[in-house]
């Protein structure tokens, strides 16, 4: 069960009478949970024997933290249709949006168990979760490591009517510039769906190189390298041509953070416009027979990419806050995330305490750009 309790979260009238879309709601059922919808034998009995298949991550963010644990489930657990419905009331969200929980996946070894878990995960999920209320919907997981069962995934839950996107890693060992993903864009630009990455995955910088090895704290692993990562995800898809080929296509970066966002649009307009040659060499712009981007990075950013509000990271200062919100384009861009159940756990309440953020700008943050980008 959810084993939340409502007393412990600020929950005021004002957030009760919003209407609120969450697009960070982690669902995270145990195997045994999963075990009847996986189909290979080897993987059933191995996930019987060992829960989740061990991983090649290493920092602890149980060291970290006040109260012990890894802070994955301090808020409790759903592995339901009625925890999702219960949390989703304790903590006044209107329409929850499923996320897998599962962020170590892409480090799993064996690409035959984890494309079973993620089979099994979304049938679990779209099969007895969402038909339960019409207002949970859902992000299908991506098995992102195997392009060509990411393609199977999609076509087979793409017309789902909960199925708003679909969830990958930004921390995963390969950016997404690379070209064996086109069949993947392909086939959600076909189904006028977005592709949410999150952190995870090998966002964890690996024990390979002298940063990896140097690293000691999880305020350098979580606080610096999950924007890193994200900036090198942005940085990679604007700069391979993914969107002149797929301008219809939406990214969803989740839990990268925002303020690195003014940061990476001048650096990559400045770099770009100093030194614009190299962008013919690159595969998918060779293929579209173009000699240059047809926009400066900057506008791609700000066309095809939102963000999710979790964490904020909210200055000191209102006006630092509000030039943070209008260079990160929030109007357009920035979408209510809690992040549920971790323990970096964000209500919705900063969106009406802040004296920078006017109605107009609340309501877009809290429901009209999810609707708007999760086509809902």
């Amino acid at each position: 069960m959810s084993g939340l309790k409502a007393e412990r979260y600020p929950v005021s009238d004002e957030m009760r009478e919003a209407f609120i879309v969450d697009i960070d709601f982690h669902f995270e059922p145990a195997m045994e949970k999963l075990l009847p919808y996986v189909e290979h034998e080897g993987a059933k009995r191995t996930l019987s024997l060992e829960d989740f298949p061990p991983t090649t991550r290493y920092w602890a963010s149980g060291y970290a933290t006040p109260h012990g644990g890894n802070g994955r489930q301090t808020h409790g657990v759903a592995e339901t249709a009625a925890d999702v419905i219960d949390v989703a009331e304790k903590l006044a969200l209107d329409m929850p949006v499923l996320t897998p929980g599962y962020n170590t996946l892409p480090d799993v070894q064996n690409v035959v168990l984890k494309n079973e878990i993620v089979r099994a995960y979304n049938r679990y999920v779209l099969e007895e979760v969402s038909p339960a209320d019409e207002n949970i919907k859902v992000l299908p997981a991506l098995p992102q490591w195997d392009p060509e069962a990411s393609v199977e995934e999609i076509e087979r839950w793409g017309d789902n009517d909960d199925v708003v996107g679909f969830y990958g890693f930004f921390g995963h060992y390969s950016l997404l510039g690379n070209p064996q993903y086109d069949q993947v864009f392909e086939a959600l630009v076909e189904r006028d769906l977005p592709l949410a990455l999150h952190g995870g995955g090998t966002g964890n910088w690996p024990q390979k190189d002298l940063i990896g090895n140097s690293i000691r704290t999880w305020t350098e692993m979580y606080g610096l390298v999950h924007p890193v990562r994200a900036m090198m995800m942005v940085g990679n898809m604007v700069m391979t041509g993914v969107f002149d080929k797929y301008p219809e296509l939406q990214i969803i970066m989740i839990e990268g953070g925002l303020n690195w966002v003014p940061f990476i649009k001048m650096r990559m307009d400045e770099v770009y416009q100093d030194h614009p040659e190299d962008i013919q060499l690159t595969e998918r712009v060779t293929e579209l027979g173009q000699e240059y981007l047809k926009k400066t990075p900057s506008e791609y950013v700000e066309e095809h990419f939102s963000f999710s509000s979790q964490p904020i990271t909210i200055p000191d200062k209102p006006k630092n806050f509000e030039a943070m919100l209008d260079m990160t384009n929030a109007h357009e861009s920035l979408m209510f995330a809690t992040d549920y159940p971790h323990y970096t756990l964000d209500l919705a309440n900063w969106t009406f305490e802040s004296s920078v953020i006017d109605e107009d700008l609340r309501e877009n943050i809290l429901h009209k750009n999810a609707e708007r980008v999760l086509r809902i």
